[in-house]
């Protein structure tokens, strides 16, 4: 199969047609590819699951500059 963007993705979408994939599978498959080029699937790293904890934390008022610890009091 030929390079995503070397042809672009309507030309990709056909070729998977002439393969026999019907047009939602090509779309579909065309979809994931570009969602796989642009990072969508890679792995976290430990930092970076971290962080989004810490987020998380903050998001759902957990965490923050005016909780007060209660151990230093």
């Amino acid at each position: 199969m030929s390079d995503l963007w070397m042809v672009g993705p309507t030309a990709l979408a056909l070729g998977l047609r002439r393969h026999g994939f019907s047009l939602h599978e090509a779309e579909r498959l065309v979809a994931i590819r570009l969602r796989y080029v642009r990072g969508g699937y890679r792995e976290l790293t430990e930092p970076q699951k971290r962080l989004r904890f810490a987020r998380w934390l903050v998001d759902h008022g957990w965490l923050g500059e005016d909780i007060d610890d209660e151990r230093e009091s």
